[in-house]
């Protein structure tokens, strides 16, 4: 599907990052010490600010979509904590969603499939910014249009299923609304592409 009009350069720049930003959520520490603690969180709490101040301008508001791609909710679930809160729930609720101890029976509650869909999302989020990347800056428009296919028939299913599992498990909510901003930005992603 070719595009019926252009893309703005900030437009790319904004779904480059917003797609970076659920690939690094959903990734989770890079690293389990203190130091890859601390730089997810910083990720987890200060991105989405980052990516409101990166809403482009010229964003047309579709049929079904939020113009805001549901970054303002996000924005108000972080808000409600201070930093000792973020700093001690976050991480907490992300192993306990996400983690080896989210395995059936390991957690009361824990959902066993949450742990292999965050991986999956993670990579599957990483590739889809080599697409957008090569189609938007590369000069590759075929990659643009697989970019829009796989948004559409891959993403756009997961993270609906991946926002339903979490709107019960996630007792911060910050996970339930991310799944739900990067599920406007991939539908989005999908009718432009």
């Amino acid at each position: 599907m070719i595009p019926l009009e252009p893309i703005s350069l900030e437009t790319k720049l904004f779904f480059l990052s917003a797609v970076e930003f659920g690939s690094r959520l959903f990734r989770g520490p890079v690293a389990p010490d203190r130091q890859g603690m601390a730089e997810w969180l910083e990720l987890v709490t200060l991105a989405p600010a980052e990516l409101v101040n990166m809403l482009p301008d010229d964003r047309p508001v579709l049929p079904g979509m939020e113009p805001d791609f549901a970054l303002p909710a996000l924005l108000a679930r972080l808000t409600e904590m201070d930093d000792a809160t973020q700093a001690s729930q976050l991480p907490e609720a992300f192993a306990r969603l996400f983690g080896p101890g989210a395995a059936p029976g390991a957690v009361p509650g824990a959902d066993g499939a949450m742990p292999l869909m965050a991986h999956q999302l993670a990579l599957d989020l990483e590739y889809l910014i080599a697409l957008l990347a090569k189609g938007f800056l590369g000069g590759a428009p075929d990659m643009a249009a697989q970019a829009g296919a796989m948004c559409r028939d891959v993403l756009a299913p997961r993270l609906a299923d991946l926002e339903g599992r979490l709107a019960a498990g996630d007792h911060t909510g910050v996970f339930a609304t991310a799944a739900a901003v990067m599920l406007h930005v991939v539908r989005d992603l999908g009718q432009k592409l």
